[in-house]
C-alpha cells in the first residue's frame, strides 16, 4: 500500500462533538402547551389554568434538554493513509489478504487487504479513538459498518463512501437519545425515529430531510401530549392535530411555526356525569391567530348553548348569536365576553308567551337588575317545560300552525310526548353521532348532517313521499341558515335540535291525517315514533356505516367527494335555489368520466339509486327529476365502486404501499382537518389503504375516478 496514496492538504477531519445548541428549537409554545387559552368561568377553572401554566413551562425546561443535538456526529475521511508499519502477507508486492497496518498519524487498520488497498471486513481506528468496524471497498468504508466515537456513541447500519447513508441505528452515550431510521451523507433523511429518553416515553417518528423535522410527523411528549400532522423546519406547520392527555384538550387544524394559526378545532373535554343529556365538552370551530381564537368561529358549550359570531383573543367581540341551552336566541353586540345591548333583547322576550309583556316594560327602569333577569329568561332557569330547563323545545313555528287558544295545550301534550321517548331518543341520537368517528376521549360525539340522513333513510321517513332534499329545506326554514349550508353533510346537530326535527319531520308527514284532532302534534310525533322510529332505528342500512374498518377508509374521501358533488350540482328551480343534484345530473357526471361501461350500465345505475328508494323506479319509468343528497350520492359512488373496479386492481395497488391513491396526502383525513368538521366527525389517521380489504368498496373508491383528471365543468 506504502505511498500510493496521496496526502489530504486539509489532514484528518476532527470528530465533532455533540453541538450545544439545539437541533430542535421547540419553545414552550412549541411543545404542545399552546392551547392553555384563557376560557370563561364555565369553561376551565381558574387553579386549573394556573397548573397548566406551570406544566407549560416546566415541559418546556424538560424539551429543551431533550432536544440537544446528540446525533450529528460526523464520520472523519480516511486521509494521510501513509503506511508506517505492516504485518501480514504480501502478493508481489501488495498487501494481500489478513492483515495489521499502522498509518502515520497513528491510525490503525486490522483485518482483509486486496491488491495493496483496504478491501473487505475490517476496523479502521483512528488516532482520537474513532473506530469504524465492517466493510471496505478499495479502501473506503462500504455497504455495512459500525463507528463507536470517543465518547462511547454508536451507529451501525448502512455505510456508503464512509458517510452513513441508508438505513441504521444511532446511540448517543452522553445522553439518553436514540435514532433508528434513514440516513444520507451523514444526516437524518427520510423515515425515522428519534428517542429523547430511556423510558421512551418522549419521542418522534416522521420525516426527516437533512436533520431537520419536515413532512409528516408525530411527536410524542414526556408529558404525554402528543402531535400528528405536518412539520417544517422542527416546528409543528401545516395541518395536524394536537391531544393534551393531563388536561383532555384537542386542537385539529392549521398551525404555523408551532403555534395554533389559521382554520382548527379545540375541544375541552370536561368531567363526564353519568346520564349526561349532552356531551360534556366546550369545542370551538373557527379562525386562530396566535394560538387565540380570533376572528369568527363558533364555540359549543357543554350546557348546550352555542354562540357563533366575531372573536377578539379568546373573547366573544362584535356581532354574534348566542343560542342559550333551552333554544333562545340573542343576536346583537358583544364586547371582552359580554352581551351589549340589553334593551333590544328585553323587546324581544315580548314575544315569548311565557313572559309577562309587563316584565319587559317595567325592567327598562330597573337599572342593572335588567341584565340578569334577561339572562335568566333566555338561559330556562326559570322555565316551566316538563323537559327542565336543558332543553326547550322551539315550538313557535309549529303551534303558529293551530288556533292560538290551542297552542299552550299543543305546547304541552308535544313536550309530555317527546319526555316520554327522550331516554330512547338520546340513545339513538348517541349511536349514529359515533357512527363512522375516531375514538373520542370522553366517548361522546355530536351528530353530524350526514349521520341526520342515514338515520332517517334507517327509519324510512322518505317512504312519505318526501325525499332528504326536501326535508332539509322544511327544516331550514325560517332558521336562518345560509344556502350553502342547507345540504351540507358537515352540519353539527345537538339533542335539541334534533328533538326539534322530529317535531317538524312529524308534523310535515301527519298533520293532515290529524287537522281534525287533538292534541294533532303529539298524534303526529307519536304515530312518527311507532312506526317509523321504534321499529327501525339503529339498524343501519347502506354501504358507507357498514363495518368501522371500511368506514374509516371510506371517510378518507369525504372531502374530495363533496367537492365533486358540489361542482356538479344545478341551482334549484325554487327559492331558495341553493345547489342541489338531480339523478339524471349524477349520471351525466358518470358519462362525463366515462364510467357507464358495461359494468356500470344505465339500467344498473337507476337499480342501485332505486334501491330503498320506492319513488324512482317503479318497475316500467324512471323519475330521473327527484334530487340526490350527498349521502346518496356518496353510498351510490361506493357501489359503484364494487361493481366497476375489479379485485385484481385493487389487489396490484395494493402492492404497492407508498402510493397514495387517496389523493390526499398522508393523515390527511383528520384528519383531518378539513374546514367543515369537528374533530368529533374526523377519521383515524391510521385508516389508510392497509386497512381496506381488497373486495370492500371502500378500497375501490379510489379507482373509481382518476382524480387528477377530474375537473370542474366550465360555466354555462
Amino acid at each position: 500500500m506504502g505511498k500510493e496514496k496521496k496526502k489530504d492538504k486539509k489532514g484528518d477531519k476532527p470528530v465533532r462533538s455533540p453541538t450545544s445548541l439545539s437541533d430542535y428549537p421547540e419553545l414552550s409554545k412549541q411543545d404542545g402547551n399552546t392551547a392553555r387559552q384563557e376560557m370563561s368561568a364555565s369553561a376551565v377553572p381558574p387553579l386549573e389554568m394556573l397548573l397548566n401554566e406551570l406544566g407549560s413551562k416546566r415541559e418546556s425546561r424538560d424539551d429543551k434538554v431533550q432536544n440537544a443535538d446528540a446525533t450529528q456526529y460526523e464520520e472523519p475521511i480516511l486521509t494521510k493513509l501513509i503506511v508506517e508499519s505492516y504485518e501480514g502477507e504480501k502478493v508481489r508486492g501488495l498487501y494481500e489478504g489478513d492483515g495489521f497496518a499502522v498509518f502515520q498519524g497513528g491510525c490503525t487498520y486490522c483485518g482483509m487487504f486486496s491488491e495493496g488497498l483496504m478491501h473487505g471486513p475490517g476496523t479502521y481506528i483512528w488516532a482520537d479513538g474513532l473506530k469504524y468496524e465492517g466493510d471496505f471497498v478499495k479502501n473506503v468504508p462500504m455497504n455495512h459498518g459500525m463507528y463507536t466515537w470517543p465518547d462511547g456513541s454508536t451507529y451501525e447500519g448502512e455505510v456508503v463512501n464512509g458517510m452513513r447513508t441508508g438505513f441504521g441505528m444511532f446511540k448517543c452515550s452522553t445522553q439518553p437519545v436514540s435514532y433508528i431510521g434513514h440516513w444520507c451523507h451523514g444526516k437524518r433523511h427520510g423515515k425515522g425515529s428519534v428517542y429523547y429518553n430511556q423510558e421512551g416515553t418522549s419521542w418522534y417518528e416522521g420525516d426527516w430531510v437533512h436533520n431537520i423535522k419536515k413532512g409528516w410527523g408525530v411527536r410524542c411528549y414526556k408529558s404525554g401530549n402528543i402531535y400528528e400532522g405536518q412539520w417544517e423546519n422542527n416546528m409543528r406547520h401545516g395541518e395536524g392535530r394536537m391531544r393534551w392527555l393531563a388536561t383532555n384538550e384537542e386542537y385539529t387544524g392549521q398551525w404555523q411555526k408551532g403555534i395554533q394559526n389559521g382554520f382548527g378545532t379545540h375541544t375541552w373535554f370536561l368531567k363526564r356525569i353519568p346520564n349526561s343529556q349532552y356531551p360534556l365538552r366546550n369545542e370551538y370551530i373557527g379562525d386562530f391567530v396566535n394560538g387565540y381564537r380570533h376572528g369568527h368561529g363558533k364555540f359549543y358549550y357543554a350546557s348546550g348553548a352555542v354562540y357563533e359570531g366575531e372573536w377578539v383573543s379568546n373573547k366573544k367581540h362584535g356581532m354574534g348569536r348566542l343560542t342559550f341551552k333551552n333554544g333562545r336566541v340573542y343576536d346583537g353586540l358583544f364586547s371582552h365576553d359580554h352581551i351589549v345591548e340589553f334593551p333590544s333583547l328585553e323587546g324581544e322576550l315580548v314575544n315569548y308567551p311565557d313572559l309577562p309583556s309587563e316584565c319587559a316594560v317595567r325592567s327598562q327602569y330597573q337599572g342593572s337588575s335588567t341584565s340578569a333577569e334577561v339572562i335568566r329568561k333566555l338561559d330556562g332557569s326559570e322555565s316551566k317545560s316538563v323537559l327542565g330547563s336543558s332543553i326547550e323545545l322551539d315550538l313557535h313555528l309549529l303551534l303558529s300552525m293551530y288556533p292560538e287558544k290551542d297552542q299552550p295545550e299543543e305546547k304541552r301534550q308535544a313536550e309530555y310526548a317527546v319526555l316520554r321517548n327522550l331516554t330512547e331518543l338520546r340513545r339513538i341520537y348517541s349511536f349514529y353521532s359515533s357512527l363512522g368517528c375516531d375514538q373520542s376521549l370522553d366517548n361522546t360525539f355530536l351528530m353530524t348532517k350526514l349521520h341526520f340522513w342515514r338515520f332517517l333513510k334507517d327509519c324510512r321517513f322518505h317512504h312519505h313521499k318526501i325525499t332528504l332534499a326536501d326535508m332539509d329545506r322544511i327544516l331550514s326554514d325560517n332558521q336562518d341558515i345560509p344556502v350553502e349550508e342547507i345540504h351540507s353533510p358537515f352540519t353539527t346537530i345537538l339533542l335539541r335540535t334534533f328533538l326539534n326535527y322530529l317535531l317538524q319531520l312529524a308534523y310535515h308527514i301527519h298533520h293532515k291525517e290529524y287537522q281534525n284532532r287533538s292534541p294533532s302534534l303529539f298524534l303526529c310525533f307519536t304515530k312518527l315514533m311507532t312506526e317509523n322510529i321504534h321499529p327501525n332505528a339503529c339498524r343501519v342500512k347502506g354501504n358507507l356505516f357498514n363495518g368501522q374498518q371500511e368506514t374509516l377508509y371510506s371517510m378518507n374521501y369525504i372531502d374530495k367527494c363533496w367537492e365533486i358533488y358540489t361542482a356538479h350540482c344545478r341551482p334549484n328551480a325554487a327559492p331558495p335555489h341553493e345547489l342541489t343534484m338531480k339523478m339524471r345530473h349524477f349520471l351525466w357526471m358518470l358519462k362525463d368520466f366515462k364510467m357507464i361501461n358495461k359494468e356500470l350500465t344505465a339500467t344498473k345505475f337507476v337499480e342501485i339509486i332505486a334501491d330503498d328508494n320506492p319513488f324512482i323506479h317503479d318497475g316500467i319509468d324512471s323519475n330521473f327529476e327527484l334530487e340526490l343528497v350527498f349521502l346518496e350520492f356518496f353510498e351510490a359512488l361506493l357501489s359503484f365502486a364494487f361493481i366497476s373496479v375489479t379485485d385484481q386492481m385493487t389487489k396490484s395497488c395494493l402492492n404497492f404501499p407508498n402510493d397514495d391513491s387517496s389523493g390526499n396526502k398522508h393523515g390527511s383525513t383528520y384528519t383531518v382537518t378539513n374546514q367543515h368538521r369537528s374533530p368529533s366527525t374526523a377519521t383515524s389517521q391510521g385508516s389508510d389503504v392497509r386497512d381496506g380489504s381488497a373486495k370492500s368498496p371502500a378500497s375501490k373508491l379510489a379507482f373509481l375516478f382518476d382524480f387528477s383528471k377530474i375537473r370542474k365543468p366550465e360555466a354555462g
